[in-house]
């Protein structure tokens, strides 16, 4: 899946939470009656955090993994469900503290609930990268104060019917505005990108040449495993085993490591995949050199993992290589 792909479908997981969540008090207001202003606010932003927590893992894991692992979907929906019910509390506190002005209600609410999905959901990136958790948090908190000054504008309808649409339109505002900041927030910063070129193995090949190919972004201070090990020998209860999950019988399941440091792209060997005397147990070529150590990337350069070619691109300008592709 392309980048730009990847930001429209994740549009449409926010709009899709959004307009759920929406339905959800709607009909809870129905059975139940008016709720209180920080009743609401607590229901509302829990749930939208939920959706929004299980949603995200199901639609990385469904285009990126072997398969769709429930109990991430599970943790997912409660640590996004606790993020919500977090920022509601918050917001709850600031509003008893009667100082905020009526114009920022919504907007800060959002804010603060959009932010704190957006750090819990860049926690799976935790092992990684620790900072892809702050990059979501900002995302977050940019989109989060999107959808709440729609529904600041969306309060001054003066139709009731205009009014509701307003509502569930700015439900789902608010849904896509968090998505696609936790999103955005690591494409903008992305310094590289590597892309499917294509496979001898049929999985990896019907799983990722597209149209158009997969791709994976690269910030600085990234640390990818690329391998096959599939989800269910995860080890965790929320991260992937594999980074870069390549479904290639000649792939190990821990076959290298990819990392950004100082604007600088490095792949070498992972230790799974090297024999007791030092010798790699299965194909590492970059530029068609065998991987023994670390070799520097740069725009343009070729893996082969496997039986699967990779291609490396950065923004930056590659410079003059130096001999044999290593530092």
């Amino acid at each position: 899946m392309s980048l730009k792909q990847t930001v429209y479908f994740m549009a449409l997981v926010g709009a899709g939470a959004g307009l759920l969540c929406w339905a959800i008090q709607s009909w809870t207001i129905d059975f139940v009656g008016t709720l209180s202003a920080t009743s609401s606010t607590l229901m509302v932003s829990s749930i939208m955090g939920a959706l929004i927590g299980g949603f995200t893992v199901g639609f990385a894991d469904r285009w990126t993994t072997d398969r769709v692992v429930l109990t991430w979907i599970l943790v997912g929906t409660l640590l996004g469900g606790a993020a919500g019910a977090l920022g509601g509390s918050i917001y709850a506190l600031i509003i008893m503290s009667g100082v905020m002005p009526p114009g920022l209600v919504h907007p800060l609410e959002w804010m603060v609930t959009g932010g704190l999905i957006g750090f819990v959901t860049g926690l799976r990136w935790f092992g990684v990268n620790r900072l892809r958790s702050v990059h979501a948090l900002i995302g977050g908190l940019v989109g989060g104060l999107l959808g709440g000054t729609s529904f600041y504008l969306s309060s001054l309808a003066a139709s009731l019917i205009i009014s509701l649409g307003a509502n569930a339109l700015s439900y789902m505002i608010a849904g896509m505005g968090i998505t696609l900041g936790v999103t955005l927030a690591p494409v903008l910063l992305r310094d590289g990108v590597l892309l499917f070129i294509s496979s001898a193995d049929p999985r990896a090949q019907n799983k990722y040449a597209g149209p158009p190919p997969q791709q994976w972004v690269i910030q600085d201070g990234d640390r990818f495993v690329v391998g096959s090990q599939g989800a269910e020998s995860g080890m965790t209860m929320y991260a992937r085993p594999v980074d870069i999950y390549i479904p290639d019988a000649m792939v190990a399941k821990r076959h290298a490591v990819l990392f950004a440091a100082n604007k600088r792209f490095f792949v070498q060997q992972h230790q799974d995949n090297v024999g007791p005397q030092g010798q790699p147990l299965k194909t590492l070529q970059h530029n068609q050199t065998n991987v023994t150590g670390t070799h520097e990337l740069r725009n343009g350069d070729e893996l082969i993992v496997g039986q699967t070619m990779l291609q490396f691109s950065s923004r930056r300008q590659a410079p003059e290589p130096r001999q044999g592709g290593r530092y």
